[in-house]
């Protein structure tokens, strides 16, 4: 469970890293950089343990599709919509990551969703809304299109879970892992050039360090945490770690960057995660009571 812990903490500042580092880099770059570095962080890992990669073309296949949606997308999205919104907020709306993995799964595999399901999937919904301020004065222009792109990375996430569910489950979770980081390296490393060349680069020191514990902590260390969990806690265990790191990333986000409180953030987090243990199955809705035998005694 320290494990646990330890990732949520470093997923949790992931966020505040992005902020810094898409001020001096483009969306792109700071995804090509984390990617690169990951990729960088893992491969050290593999040559330590004599890992080796499959050289078979379904393999790169597999890992390219899932690169695209676990790393490219998102990565890139994330790094935008903070441009136009807090870390904070960022972190909360993406923690919507299982409800899109549940509705994708009842999508593509036919996935039965139970009343306990549809509940927490509305309720989830509703949380997002509440998180992202609709109805609210606050959300208009930018901010909503920051605050899409912050839901979209989920969806994105969502949809590469259900992919690898699908066609990457023979494969040892650190060769899909570290076979998805070098093959997003290589499809974002020319638009990662194409956009610095264009819009150029600033990288201040601090900029610099953040980019840096971004992609060798927050994406090769991470990584490497989370599948050893994975194997040895399993999926469901682990998954706990989606309702810490919006926890992590909101005191992260208002102490460190001093990024403005809103309560509806905290609310609608609350309903966010309220959802995703109704769509897991972690809680239970509240059942018609059955008719009451007559008592036999005194």
């Amino acid at each position: 469970m320290r494990r646990l812990l330890v990732l949520a903490f470093i997923w949790g500042w992931s966020f505040l890293f992005i902020k810094v580092s898409v001020e001096g880099m483009t969306p792109t770059t700071v995804a090509f950089a984390r990617v690169a570095l990951g990729a960088v962080a893992l491969g050290v890992a593999a040559r330590a343990t004599g890992l080796r990669l499959p050289a078979d073309r379904t393999y790169w296949r597999h890992v390219g599709v899932s690169a695209v949606f676990a790393n490219i997308i998102p990565f890139t999205l994330l790094a935008w919509g903070e441009q136009h919104i807090s870390s904070a907020l960022t972190a909360v709306l993406n923690a919507s990551t299982p409800l899109f993995t549940a509705v994708f799964a009842v999508l593509w595999f036919r996935d039965r969703m139970d009343r306990r399901g549809v509940v927490g999937l509305l309720v989830g919904i509703g949380g997002v809304a509440v998180a992202a301020g609709v109805g609210g004065d606050d959300l208009a222009g930018s901010s909503l299109w920051g605050s899409l792109a912050s839901v979209a990375a989920g969806a994105s996430y969502g949809l590469q879970l259900n992919y690898a569910k699908k066609h990457l489950m023979d494969v040892p979770p650190a060769v899909a892992a570290l076979g998805q980081l070098v093959a997003g390296t290589v499809l974002l490393a020319p638009v990662a050039v194409a956009t610095t060349a264009s819009d150029g680069i600033d990288l201040e020191p601090h900029r610099l360090l953040a980019i840096v514990l971004l992609g060798a902590v927050g994406t090769g260390v991470a990584y490497l945490l989370y599948y050893r969990s994975v194997a040895e806690l399993g999926p469901t265990t682990t998954s706990l770690v989606t309702y810490l790191i919006p926890v992590v990333a909101v005191v992260v986000g208002v102490v460190a960057l001093g990024e403005e409180f809103h309560v509806r953030v905290v609310f609608g987090g609350v309903m966010i995660v309220l959802g995703i243990a109704l769509v897991q199955r972690r809680l239970r809705l509240p059942r018609r009571r059955a008719a009451v035998p007559a008592s036999t005694g005194g």
